[in-house]
Formats: C-alpha cells, sequence, structure tokens
C-alpha cells in the first residue's frame, strides 16, 4: 500500500511539470502574436505613408465663379398668393364646429399670374374641394399642430385643379394654412 501511495506521488509529479510548462508556453506564444500584429500595423502604416509620398500629395482645387442669368433668377423666386379665406364645418364629433381658415400657395415669380387667373376662375370649385377635405377630416387631423395631413390633402386638390409646369412640375410649391380657428357653431 505504501508502495501504491509512492507511485500516486510520482504520478502527481509528473503530471504537474508538464502542467506548469503548458502556461510558459502559452505566454510565449501570446508574446510572438503580439509582435507578429505590431510588425503588421507598422508594415502597413509605413505602406499607407509610402503611398502618400509618391502620389505627391493632395492637388489643389480650382473653381470659377458663375454669375446667374438675372431673368431666371427673378422667374424662380417664390412668391405667395391667398387661395381662399373662408369658414369649412365640421361634424364628426356629433357637434358642429366652423373652422375660419385661410389658405395661401407659393408659385414661382412666372407662374404667378397664371395661377392668379386660375384661382380667380376656379374659385367655387376650389372652395367646394377644401370644403369637402374638412367635412371628411377626423377630429385629431384638425387638431393637428402642423395641420400637415390637411396641408398635404389641400396640396394635392391644388395641384389637379392648377396642373404641372412644362417641365412635368407641379406649379404649386407648397400649400400654407395660415389661420384654421376651431368655434362651435351649434351651441
Amino acid at each position: 500500500m505504501a508502495k501504491e501511495d509512492a507511485g500516486r506521488k510520482d504520478e502527481g509529479k509528473k503530471t504537474d511539470a508538464p502542467v506548469a510548462a503548458a502556461p510558459a508556453r502559452a505566454g510565449k506564444s501570446g508574446a510572438k502574436v503580439a509582435m507578429l500584429v505590431l510588425l503588421v500595423v507598422v508594415l502597413e502604416a509605413a505602406t499607407v505613408g509610402v503611398t502618400m509620398m509618391l502620389s505627391g500629395g493632395p492637388k489643389t482645387a480650382e473653381g470659377q465663379v458663375i454669375k446667374p442669368d438675372a431673368q431666371a433668377e427673378e422667374g424662380k423666386q417664390l412668391v405667395e398668393l391667398k387661395v381662399i379665406h373662408d369658414q369649412f364645418p365640421n361634424q364628426r364629433t356629433g357637434r358642429t364646429y366652423l373652422y375660419d381658415t385661410e389658405i395661401w400657395v407659393v408659385v414661382h415669380q412666372k407662374d404667378a399670374d397664371k395661377v392668379k387667373k386660375m384661382i380667380d376662375a376656379m374659385q367655387a370649385a376650389i372652395s367646394a374641394d377644401v370644403a369637402v377635405i374638412f367635412r371628411q377630416a377626423e377630429p385629431a387631423q384638425l387638431l393637428e399642430p402642423t395641420l400637415a395631413t390637411l396641408t398635404r390633402q389641400i396640396k394635392a386638390c391644388l395641384d389637379a385643379r392648377i396642373g404641372k409646369d412644362a417641365d412635368g412640375n407641379p406649379i404649386v410649391q407648397q400649400a400654407l394654412i395660415t389661420k384654421c380657428i376651431q368655434f362651435r357653431a351649434d351651441g
């Protein structure tokens, strides 16, 4: 039994020695890997530096001042035209509310006279279209801080009525609801 215990002790000593050597090897191989990574990084940096020196560095930029055509600039300026100022009802909550509303459009200066004539010629049709939009609007849409839903619908209506320019772009650049005040109409 004593021999077996002594044999076990010897076996324990034999196994401890290789285990102790393994961390030392791992430390040496880790240092080798770190050295290789450092070498690769230094070589990459040197390659980039040599490439930049051989390319001659950044080139200087040259530009020209282009003067805009006065007539073209005049036509591209935006102007605002009043489309309608009216009161539109909404009964979606079960109560009748009137919305005192003022709508404007933004168009290019070159299209302003044509658009003004079209608005004057179609005043009743545009008013009817806007009235339908207000009557169909949900209460939440009428209480939006930016009135984005109503503005988008009114612009689509005006685009359909006024049309597009020669380039195929809508003549109406933007629709603006400058006033939309709610008040109760059924006491």
